[in-house]
């Protein structure tokens, strides 16, 4: 097999075994929320990146219970002025107040309210 042909087969190889690897949880997350944090850049100015990174900090990747029980990306915490639903966790103290959300659309938008 002369060396062109060699290299054209291997790099085949490469591409196959990049692309079929298991994805990242930080890439699965930003596929998933990279609109929501864009139409929150478009809106309000905060850089989709910014907030994505944070999400994806403070939300372990999507798996955190706040994540998954609330849809708090953020870890936004209730304060005086919410008067939405709540949820209670361990945090700083225990059993702290923290917003709980319809939708993940629904805390991005809020955390762009809040900063």
């Amino acid at each position: 097999m002369n060396s062109t042909l060699l290299r054209c087969c291997l790099f085949l190889v490469a591409i196959i075994a990049i692309s079929s690897r298991p994805r990242r949880q930080e890439e699965t997350y930003v596929d998933r929320f990279k609109d929501i944090a864009i139409n929150e850049m478009q809106r309000t100015g905060i850089p989709a990146s910014i907030k994505l990174a944070q999400g994806l900090m403070e939300s372990m990747s999507g798996r955190s219970e706040l994540a998954v029980n609330a849809n708090n990306h953020f870890g936004i915490k209730c304060k005086s002025s919410w008067t939405g639903d709540k949820v209670y966790h361990d945090d700083d103290a225990a059993g702290e107040c923290f917003r709980k959300y319809g939708s993940a659309s629904d805390s991005y938008m809020d955390h762009s309210d809040y900063l």
